[in-house]
């Protein structure tokens, strides 16, 4: 085979560039850190790394709906907490006036105290989450799912809502796993108005049982009050179980991501000692293939003309 300076060049060129492009890559991967920068890099490692950035990014997302129903949750359970306390007020005042021998005008007070009490526990039922949806309010939107209005006589009067209206009916839900949607509120319809035992209606008949003389009322008023806590204090064991649920959750999401970003670290992060000792042996090659084409391609045909 004829060897020409043509065919001697071409060879030493292609030879120069292909160490080069070797160097170029072990840079390459010294500065990004990664294996893989384009799929044509390592199709199946690519593929494996998009698949895993999905995952990721879905359980992200789901975690964040779990995130966010913890603090519903939460907010929930403290403002239960601060409506049995005023239960428990409410009840305390009704015991003291169904002493037959307690004057009139301190059985007017406790009815006065009781009123404030029904005032207060319908502005923790009208709490708000996020200042546009209720934590009691279901899926009411617009003004304050539970409306009320002084009376003639000036204690508090629940206004009724209107025909086929619903303030506090309806479930939030969080999607917190593939196909798997969780409630998250408390329907305050049931809870503060037209359940048995509503708090509302609790708190009514214990003040209106205190502004009269018979104290058989308010004996009735105190079996409504406890029904009232009882309710109360279901809610909340029913919040702390999804608490508990999404708690678990969301545990089991950090461990999730933690494992996804070690494989994905195993699988498309560069192990920086090898790439450097990579990248001093190419750079080696490289310079001995320019000091050997230098050394080829240094004598012509002018050379032995002269």
């Amino acid at each position: 085979m004829r060897i020409s300076n043509a065919t001697l060049r071409n060879n030493v060129m292609r030879n120069l560039h292909s160490s080069l492009r070797e160097l170029n890559e072990a840079q390459r991967q010294m500065a990004s850190g990664r294996t893989v920068q384009v799929p044509s890099d390592n199709p199946i490692v690519a593929g494996r790394l998009l698949n895993i950035n999905a995952t990721m990014a879905e359980s992200a997302q789901f975690q964040t709906n779990v995130q966010d129903g913890i603090a519903w949750l939460n907010m929930t359970d403290v403002t239960l907490g601060a409506v049995g306390e005023a239960l428990h007020r409410a009840r305390e005042l009704a015991i003291a006036g169904a002493n037959s021998t307690l004057p009139p005008e301190v059985r007017a007070y406790n009815a006065t105290e009781v009123d404030q009490l029904l005032r207060h526990v319908v502005s923790l039922a009208n709490s708000s989450y996020d200042g546009n949806r209720f934590l009691f309010g279901g899926t009411h939107r617009g003004g304050l799912p539970f409306a009320s209005r002084d009376g003639a006589d000036g204690t508090l009067v629940i206004v009724e809502p209107p025909a086929n209206s619903y303030p506090g009916r309806g479930a939030i839900n969080y999607e917190v796993l593939r196909g798997i949607a969780m409630q998250v509120n408390i329907p305050g319809e049931t809870l503060f108005m037209d359940g048995d035992n509503s708090v509302f209606g609790a708190l009514t008949m214990a003040r209106d049982a205190l502004r009269t003389a018979p104290t058989a009322n308010i004996q009735d008023a105190l079996a409504e009050l406890q029904g009232a806590l009882d309710a109360v204090l279901d809610a909340r064991a029913t919040v702390g179980a999804r608490q508990n649920r999404l708690d678990m959750m969301d545990s089991r999401y950090n461990d999730e991501r933690t494992t996804l970003s070690e494989l994905r670290s195993k699988l498309g992060d560069v192990d920086m000692a090898e790439a450097i000792m990579n990248f001093n042996v190419r750079e080696s090659v490289y310079q001995a293939a320019l000091g050997a084409a230098a050394r080829v391609m240094q004598p012509t045909l002018l050379d032995f003309l002269r």
